[in-house]
């Protein structure tokens, strides 16, 4: 391999931890941002943060095919010029209709960076090394995420104008040096021609039509959906509850989601091993118990460790599940239409949308304790779909001699 490939390997780790941690100081506290500076309701947050979701989708579930088609290189740089655009629009916003095209931006943007990214990494590493650099960059996402909430209070971005600009500059130097280390880097593979494949409209048909016809898979995107109205936006929800509810609340959030990136990497791999040894509807029975008990803990925290105290368990739930469902989907999948498959899992993302919208009605018409366990209750009806799913779909509770679980 040549010496200069590594390099760009590197960089694309790297790039992983750097977009984290400017993400980290910025989305986390957007509901801050659009409480403060636009003084929307609570359910108007949860509207414009959770519509993200669906741009997101969209995002992920074409990205990796229009990679193929037309290049690695061309889609990662313009995913990440968007980006830069759109943190740039947050920071210039001054109206609703600014902010809703500016995080619709951001979702599309930044969801084609990590399924585009992963794909060069296999394109410019050897076979055997792939899996290495695959959980490198799964680390040092978590790793920014652990720093950047922390980095922001004290730095005073929280919630700030001057929090996406900063993280505009961030993109674009990260977006310089990646087009300098692809220009200096070896030739890389080129896309292969149209014909040699499926097109990217017959693979999403070929998506939907496992939707539309697998009754097994349409169970765990039940399950699965449920399950992401919980966590996929927790941030949001802690966000609002807070900043309404506490003083101190920017800083309460900070080291909640520092406390739930520390937990997820310091217990993944330990975490992984035990779950391979149970039945994944039985570990995700598990992890969602572990979610609702966190909401739980929230709902009725009075200070920050409890709130500490509270994540860290939400956390375990959170390890438990995400290998458990891509064992299911693995299990299920049709070797000729596995990517079809995984690709049809995007859909459970819309639980983003879902459960930062009910929390901003609850939040809205009741209070935060109503907000946390209403929407941890989700959790609850997920474990009812798992554990039915497990009984009556044939092939959910086959044991296999080696579970294959993707490297996140």
């Amino acid at each position: 391999m040549h010496r200069r490939t590594p390099v760009l390997a590197k960089l694309l780790v790297a790039g992983s931890g750097i977009m984290s941690l400017a993400n980290s100081v910025t989305i986390p506290f957007l509901a801050v941002f659009l409480r403060r500076e636009l003084g929307l309701e609570p359910a108007a947050v949860g509207l414009v943060i959770g519509s993200s979701v669906f741009f997101s989708i969209a995002a992920g579930f074409f990205g990796g095919t229009l990679s193929d088609l037309f290049g690695r290189v061309p889609v990662l740089l313009a995913g990440l010029g968007g980006v830069v655009l759109s943190f740039a629009g947050f920071a210039a916003a001054e109206h609703l209709a600014a902010v809703i095209a500016a995080n619709a931006a951001l979702a599309l943007s930044s969801s084609v960076f990590a399924p585009v990214s992963k794909a060069l990494l296999g394109d410019v590493l050897p076979e055997g090394t792939r899996v290495r650099w695959f959980s490198h960059q799964y680390l040092a996402t978590n790793a920014g995420y652990a720093v950047g909430p922390l980095l922001g209070v004290a730095l005073g971005l929280s919630g700030a104008r001057t929090a996406f600009a900063a993280a505009a500059v961030v993109y674009g130097l990260y977006l310089a040096a990646l087009a300098l280390a692809v220009r200096l880097a070896p030739a890389l593979p080129a896309p292969a021609p149209a014909e040699d494949g499926p097109s990217a409209a017959e693979r999403f048909l070929g998506s939907l039509r496992a939707v539309a016809t697998d009754r097994r898979l349409l169970w765990l995107l039940l399950a699965g959906l449920l399950l992401e109205s919980v966590q996929l936006r927790i941030s949001a929800l802690l966000a609002q509850s807070l900043d309404i509810g506490f003083d101190n609340g920017t800083q309460i959030l900070a080291a909640v989601m520092t406390a739930n990136a520390v937990t997820v990497v310091a217990f993944q791999l330990l975490a992984a091993r035990y779950v391979l040894r149970l039945e994944p509807v039985t570990a995700i029975t598990a992890g969602g118990l572990l979610l609702f008990a966190g909401m739980a803990g929230f709902a009725f925290s009075t200070s920050l460790w409890h709130f500490v105290i509270a994540m860290v368990v939400f956390s375990f739930g959170e390890v438990f599940i995400v290998p458990s469902e891509f064992a299911l989907i693995d299990r299920i999948a049709p070797a000729a239409a596995r990517g079809a498959y995984f690709g049809a899992q995007s859909f459970t993302q819309l639980g983003g949308f879902a459960g930062p919208f009910i929390g901003g009605l609850l939040l809205a018409g009741a209070n935060g304790t109503v907000m946390f366990l209403g929407v941890g209750a989700l959790a609850l009806a997920a474990v009812g779909v798992y554990l039915a799913a497990g009984r009556l779909v044939p092939g959910l509770r086959r044991r296999t001699a080696k579970a294959a679980i993707p490297t996140p």
